[in-house]
């Protein structure tokens, strides 16, 4: 079960990328648990200088333990580099088997009450392609994995999707809709009914598309894995065609859906995993507008706080003794004098809690911040 993960945050002082590269790799080694994925964000200036830093990352992270690779090129504000790292326990660790395909490296548990895949970041072949081209190479390779293990491209209970320039548009599509509409394609191939995964589709500086996920499938297991939706919002998947940018899919007829849920719950009795999806300032399915950073910080703390409440579990039927905690955030800003108003207001909130805090642009213009997590009780 994925309640064996643990987070934490490590931040760079060296001013040099390969100075605070080796700062991060000893902080991150020197913890007696066993990685899983580590996640590195920095600011490359260009898909070349990305793909010379992320092949350093890789070379610099070898050990009794390799984990799980991603680089994001979003900035964390006034640092080099900064690194989320997952970890497990000796006792889980000895049921992984790290593997490859493809030249993309992954992590499987396998046990009597479920089966457990985790991936590295995946990302295309050539940077120089279109986003849609990206997109639905990376989802092949995405797609071969899941077959290699037998699991259904429907075992995906959390996927994070980076993409170069989300908002921009080349010609008359804009990147983050040919991202979904690849999506949709791919995610048509099996019917979902226990539900999409949760996800964040957010920005990055460069380094085209990347995907990485988390997939499970239970076995003979009192466990359940449930969809978690937010009164609050309109279902993402559920999304009117007036919110979405671009020109329709030509199979589809339409501009399609961004496909995730709100929140996807990993229950079993009274406790449960939960993997909160990129949530912003989003009433219904439109964006709050004409305010400042502080309004939309509260308002997506408060989306984050109602979805993960006891009485939305207790909604979707899942019966919890204790208020999910939050483990860990993930903060993208889209602009840097933004970073200490939201730190402080989030800060107070959850004054002990590890987060990360990175520049980059959200999925749609109007939006300042958007916000991931974990909660688990």
């Amino acid at each position: 079960m994925a309640h064996n993960i643990l987070y934490n945050i490590y931040r760079s002082t060296k001013p040099t990328f390969s100075g605070a590269l080796a700062e991060l790799v000893a902080a991150a080694k020197s913890t007696e648990l066993v990685p899983l994925r580590w996640v590195f964000y920095g600011k490359p200036h260009s898909n070349k200088e990305y793909g010379e830093q992320r092949e350093e990352i890789i070379k610099n992270c070898t050990g009794e333990f390799t984990p799980l690779i991603s680089y994001v090129a979003q900035h964390p504000t006034q640092l080099t580099l900064a690194l989320e790292v997952q970890m497990v326990g000796r006792d889980f660790a000895k049921t992984l088997q790290y593997k490859e395909l493809g030249g993309v490296r992954y992590v499987v548990s396998n046990s009597s009450s479920s089966k457990q895949l985790f991936t590295e970041g995946i990302v295309a072949d050539f940077l120089s392609d279109s986003i849609r081209k990206q997109s639905v190479d990376v989802l092949a390779k995405l797609e071969a994995i899941l077959e290699q293990e037998k699991m259904p491209i429907d075992s995906i209970i959390r996927q994070w999707n980076y993409i170069e320039q989300i908002t921009a548009m080349s010609g008359d599509t804009q990147h983050y809709q040919d991202f979904n509409d690849a999506r949709s394609h791919f995610y048509a191939k099996t019917e979902w009914r226990g539900g999409y995964p949760a996800a964040t589709g957010i920005g990055t500086d460069v380094g085209g598309v990347m995907v990485e996920i988390d997939a499970e499938v239970l076995k003979k297991s009192p466990a359940k894995i449930v969809p978690i939706d937010n009164p609050l919002q309109v279902a993402a998947h559920k999304y009117s065609q007036g919110v979405l940018i671009g020109a329709p899919d030509e199979v589809f007829k339409q501009r399609t859906t961004p496909k995730f849920e709100r929140a996807k719950a990993v229950a079993i009795y009274d406790c449960a995993k939960v993997y909160i999806s990129g949530t912003a300032a989003i009433r219904g399915e439109e964006s709050l507008t004409g305010v400042g950073i502080e309004r939309q910080t509260v308002i997506t703390l408060e989306n984050i706080e109602y979805l993960i409440s006891k009485k939305n579990f207790a909604n979707h039927g899942i019966t919890v003794r204790n208020e999910p905690q939050i483990q860990v955030f993930r903060v993208y800003l889209k602009c840097d004098g933004d970073m200490e108003a939201a730190r402080r207001i989030i800060e107070e909130r959850y004054p002990h809690l590890p987060a990360i805090y990175v520049v980059t642009d959200v999925c749609r213009d109007e939006l300042l911040i958007e916000i991931e997590g974990v909660a688990q009780c």
